[in-house]
């Protein structure tokens, strides 16, 4: 268990049900990329995920360039789930096993040729200034819109921001004051959840 332990180290995240698994290698093949897993019904094209998902009160997995974000039920104590999180993330790891069987969707932040010049800055600053910020605290943010006539984005909160009590205040005192900031269009920031997609 120490080896373990030594091996793959946990950072707490401002959401108490999330813990950070840190194995010690980049997890992510492009670092840039994220993937968000919020039920095992969408973890067909991740064999770790599925595994994880295996567990008993796990309710979501998330994977950041170096981390994977595990998200349990709030009322399971993280001294009994963390234990089994820690032998199948190092289980996956030790038998060198792909950690996607099938490829990765298009990132929400690549910039189109049919983007606006409000969209392609938009995203830019998501994908350079609010995405690495969040990444810190185990979670992600996805653009999903922009509206030009009411200026109002639409993100959704992932990973261990997903559900996270503190998420509204960094929604709204950080991504959105960022945005409106740096693109005037910008009147408001509103989370949606994933269903309301």
């Amino acid at each position: 268990m120490m080896l373990r332990q030594l091996f793959i180290q946990t950072r707490p995240t401002p959401n108490p049900s999330s813990l950070k698994f840190l194995p010690g290698k980049d997890v992510m093949p492009a670092g840039d990329q994220t993937m968000d897993f919020s039920s095992i019904r969408f973890t067909h094209i991740s064999p770790l995920a599925r595994r994880l998902f295996g567990i008993e009160g796990i309710v979501r997995v998330f994977y950041g360039k170096d981390f994977i974000s595990v998200t349990k039920k709030d009322d399971l104590d993280w001294n009994i789930v963390k234990p089994e999180v820690l032998e199948v993330i190092t289980d996956h790891y030790s038998k060198s096993l792909p950690l996607f069987t099938e490829e990765l969707p298009a990132e929400d932040t690549q910039i189109n040729d049919d983007d606006s010049e409000c969209v392609a800055m938009i995203k830019e600053i998501i994908e350079t200034r609010i995405r690495p910020f969040v990444q810190e605290d185990g979670g992600d943010v996805k653009y999903l819109n922009f509206n030009e006539e009411t200026g109002h984005v639409q993100l959704q909160m992932k990973g261990s921001c997903a559900g996270c009590p503190s998420s509204a205040v960094t929604l709204k005192n950080g991504i959105e004051n960022m945005l409106k900031h740096y693109v005037a269009e910008v009147e408001s920031v509103e989370a949606v959840d994933e269903l309301a997609e």
